[in-house]
């Protein structure tokens, strides 16, 4: 098995998208709770729709390796399924041309761009012990983990409204197998107001008194819609 690296700058593609981007709008503000950022985190943070991934992956200081649905690393077809049925017409809201459009060209790219950002795929399955394995050993590397954990079966909201507890899950492996905490932090990209914005990192050494993972899972939510403001 290849050993996982420390990564320290994007690829080609991405910082090709980024010099793209940045023509047609202005880099998103940046407000950190706390300036020096953990070498290893994991990293809580909201959807806003199609624009939040992205946005964050090239523009906050820390490379960050995401979560993903696992059908978005599989070939064109399985890409193009996921893209059109559930993201763009499920989740996104768009009409049936629009999610075709937008399906086909994201299709075609969304390969290479997962790639560059080394993007571990998720499962809802006994699978999702893999994606563990490999956060961590992302963690071993330094490399800290981006995760969004909002239930979008309804959509993305500004304010989100239920977490799934797969990154306590990650919290609590790393702390069984390491034997110390991995900091948690929540990040909010606010797409009104061009900002990346961090809160305070918390460990679950801060919530030992509750032992449920949907119970810890609901206090991160509560605390990251604080960044909504």
């Amino acid at each position: 098995m290849k050993k996982v690296e420390t990564i320290t700058k994007h690829n080609w593609f991405l910082r090709f998208l980024q010099k793209l981007i940045t023509t047609f709008r202005n880099t998103p503000r940046l407000v950190l709770a706390d300036k020096n950022l953990p070498e290893q985190a994991i990293y809580i943070a909201n959807h806003s729709g199609a624009a939040g991934p992205l946005t964050l992956s090239i523009y906050f200081p820390k490379y960050l390796v995401p979560w993903g649905a696992y059908p978005m690393t599989g070939h064109y077809i399985t890409r193009w399924k996921y893209l059109y049925f559930v993201f763009y017409r499920q989740k996104i809201g768009y009409g049936k041309f629009r999610s075709f459009m937008l399906a086909t060209l994201f299709g075609i790219i969304s390969k290479t761009i997962y790639k560059g950002v080394r993007l571990i795929p998720t499962y809802p399955d006994a699978r999702l012990r893999g994606s563990i394995k490999k956060s961590i050993e992302h963690l071993d590397a330094h490399n800290s983990i981006l995760i969004f954990p909002e239930d979008s079966s309804e959509g993305y909201k500004d304010e989100i409204e239920s977490f799934h507890a797969g990154f306590v899950f990650l919290a609590k492996t790393y702390y069984n197998e390491k034997k110390k905490h991995i900091p948690i932090i929540p990040l909010y990209y606010h797409r009104k107001a061009q900002e990346i914005r961090t809160g305070k990192a918390y460990t679950l050494d801060d919530f030992k008194e509750i032992k449920s993972r949907n119970e810890i899972a609901e206090k991160f939510r509560l605390i990251l819609n604080e960044l909504t403001a």
